[in-house]
């Protein structure tokens, strides 16, 4: 019997994974069944193991790694391998060892983490292959570079309702009905030379996928792709929505640009059909030359892109960093960067004269302003995702209705008022930020608490101030809400057999139970029954892995909500938390998630087992690098004692000191 002390490659997706476990289910003589497996299945199963747990290292998302760790756990624990893993693992003479472990070669710096584990996601892998994919493309003509877009899109699954697309591997044949057949193929073989694509032989013939799943959207050419390729099917599914309106149906250029695309939905193709019978009848002289001054338009904004922004852009950086130019004239420039999406990179940066720095409505996402010390700022209705303000001096600024999502204020000296009134700031991070107590960041209809940094004094200054009951006009809540009813309406339209449409009415239930969970309004029931039903559904269905694990996702869904349930006494309040926990200790076993385990530990100290509780707090904050929003909030009352001392020792919460906060202000009035 060999030990797994090899590497292998990994699969080249999760698609290829779950086709391989399939493969493995279905081919294991029955008579192995039993736990008595031959050398030959046990080699089958150990090689598995290692491709899957290697696999993890292209394996982008979250979705596609529980599922491959699933995978992976289900043939390590299982009744079909747990009487014969010691002797793969560890060979006949080491019988005590434990078992659940299948050790394989690795790097250094895996040697302290349970080879049954996933390895970590490594992004050089998967960058290096898009960087040798960019250089193939430089080196094609417009022509070629048109037939490796369609080719890359045939092997891709585009699913319905934003969910992650998959590998969809095709056979050579097939590929080469998007071109002359020699040019497809030479193509082909330069893919697979640059590690793009693998393939595969069949008995129909090679069969060919995407090395690597994850480069659909780490590399940046075929992402831009990819977002075209999923515009099609939001735009046929708006027209389902909608009736089939005339409105919503395509123009002249997209149909064309649309019609190119292979692997159609019969929806979609329906969608373009309507459309190319819509442009006929309303066509005009008159369209037509609208569409010639458009055309001539688009092709002199995109002249002025390509050829001046360029050109300009030093200058204006420049003159960004030129002391002697006025804030007005700064903030002029800060737009043009955004307009024409330009880097906007302007730390230390200084706007600090009275009057107002119009910058409303800029685009600028990633946008760089540590250090910077700002005045009078108007932010309104911008979208700054994933933007830094990391250590600025902020003076009176307007945020409002912006997009702030996983932006930086952390270590910020907030001088006077900044307001977030209707703001998205999921995931934003206010981490040490300074402000005096009469001097509160504004979060009026806005969801603070799903915002990372806070200490606990905080949560009660701004829950006395800004209570969550206020939060149901903030519009990321009523825009995430319309969205699932917009797509049940849509499914409902679709002409599903019942088995597909109840699994994605089950997927739309739990995630407008959560929707409403984060955000604190389960009062009325609803949050509750949609869990409920969701559950039921995975209950009927928990034979299906993947359904298995979503199941356990929901039952988080449900617990949580259990636990911010309004209780009429001690002994209610308890059987919810006993019910929580019966919900949650599975979940966490399966998915092994930190926020899962967060919420199991808070359960676990409510119902005085605290012990385990401090295990399991452990596991989810220091091991897995958890950061706690709304449970802070949400669960608030039940942080107390030792274990709300840990929590805070743990996240490096302190309370809130404005020290040093009076010098940083000052420096707004400071020459320079």
């Amino acid at each position: 019997m060999t030990t797994v002390n090899q590497h292998h490659e990994p699969y080249p997706s999760m698609d290829a994974l779950r086709r391989a476990h399939e493969y493995l289910f279905d081919n294991l003589p029955t008579s192995e069944r039993s736990g008595s497996l031959t050398e030959a299945g046990s080699m089958q199963i150990e090689e598995f193991i290692s491709r899957a747990i290697a696999t993890g290292a292209v394996l982008d998302t979250l979705a596609d790694r529980r599922e491959a760790q699933g995978l992976v756990d289900y043939w390590v624990a299982s009744a079909f391998t747990q009487l014969q893993l010691s002797s793969l693992a560890w060979g006949p003479e080491s019988k005590s060892a434990d078992s659940s472990v299948v050790h394989s070669q690795r790097g250094p710096e895996y040697q302290d983490r349970p080879d049954n584990q996933l390895e970590p996601f490594n992004p050089a892998v998967v960058d290096a292959a898009a960087e040798r994919g960019d250089a193939f493309i430089r080196g094609l003509s417009a022509k070629q570079t048109d037939l490796v877009r369609r080719v890359l899109l045939g092997v891709l699954r585009f699913p319905d309702h934003e969910q992650e697309i998959s590998s969809r591997p095709a056979r050579r044949e097939e590929l080469n009905k998007f071109g002359k057949t020699g040019q497809v193929d030479a193509l082909l073989n330069g893919l697979k030379d640059a590690g793009i694509l693998v393939g595969r032989p069949t008995r129909e013939g090679e069969e060919l996928s995407l090395q690597y799943l994850a480069l659909s959207r780490r590399w940046g050419w075929l992402a831009k792709e990819v977002d075209k390729r999923k515009n099609l099917s939001d735009l046929a599914l708006s027209w389902i929505g909608s009736n089939r309106s005339t409105g919503a149906l395509l123009d002249w250029r997209l149909i064309r640009r649309f019609r190119e695309y292979g692997n159609l939905k019969q929806w979609e193709t329906d969608f373009i059909n309507a459309s190319s019978r819509w442009n006929v009848i309303k066509a005009s002289v008159a369209l037509t030359v609208a569409i010639v001054i458009g055309a001539i338009a688009l092709a002199s904004s995109s002249a002025y892109e390509k050829l001046y922004v360029p050109i300009k852009y030093r200058s204006v950086v420049q003159e960004i960093e030129d002391k002697s130019i006025s804030d007005e004239r700064k903030a002029e420039d800060i737009r043009w960067l955004a307009t024409y999406h330009q880097k906007l990179e302007v730390q230390g940066l200084k706007l600090a004269e009275p009057a107002n720095k119009d910058l409303h409505g800029i685009a600028a996402a990633g946008a760089q302003f540590r250090g910077a010390k700002l005045r009078n700022v108007v932010f309104e209705g911008a979208t700054l995702s994933s933007a830094s303000f990391n250590g600025a001096v902020l003076e009176n600024i307007n945020f409002r209705n912006a997009k702030l999502y996983q932006a930086n204020f952390d270590g910020v000296y907030l001088c006077k008022q900044a307001d977030f009134s209707g703001a998205d700031i999921t995931g934003a991070s206010f981490k040490r930020m300074k402000f005096w107590d009469d001097n509160l960041p504004i979060f009026a209809d806005a969801p603070w608490w799903q915002a990372k940094g806070w200490g606990f004094d905080e949560i009660d200054l701004l829950e006395k101030k800004y209570p969550r009951k206020d939060i149901n006009q903030n519009e990321r809540f009523k825009f995430l809400l319309a969205k699932i009813s917009f797509a049940r309406n849509a499914y409902e339209k679709m002409g599903l057999d019942e088995e597909d449409k109840s699994e994605r009415l089950a997927s739309l239930n739990n995630e407008r139970a959560w929707t409403l969970a984060i955000y604190g309004l389960i009062g009325d029931g609803e949050a509750e029954a949609a869990a409920t039903a969701a559950l039921d559904y995975y209950a009927r269905v928990k034979d299906v892995p993947y359904l298995k694990r979503r199941g356990a996702g929901t039952a988080d869904t449900l617990a949580y909500i259990l636990m911010q349930k309004p209780a009429k006494d001690d002994a209610e309040e308890k059987s919810n938390f006993t019910r929580a926990i019966e919900l949650l200790k599975p979940a966490a076993e399966m998915l092994g998630e930190s926020e899962v385990i967060f919420r199991y530990a808070v359960a676990l100290h409510v119902l005085g087992q605290d012990e385990e509780a401090m295990v399991q707090l452990q596991k989810a904050l220091p091991e897995k690098e958890y950061e706690p929003t709304h449970e802070l909030l949400l669960l608030n009352k039940h942080f107390t004692g030792a274990f709300k001392k840990e929590v805070m020792n743990s996240m490096a919460t302190i309370n809130r000191t404005t020290a040093g906060l009076a010098d940083r202000c000052a420096t707004l009035n400071s020459p320079n």
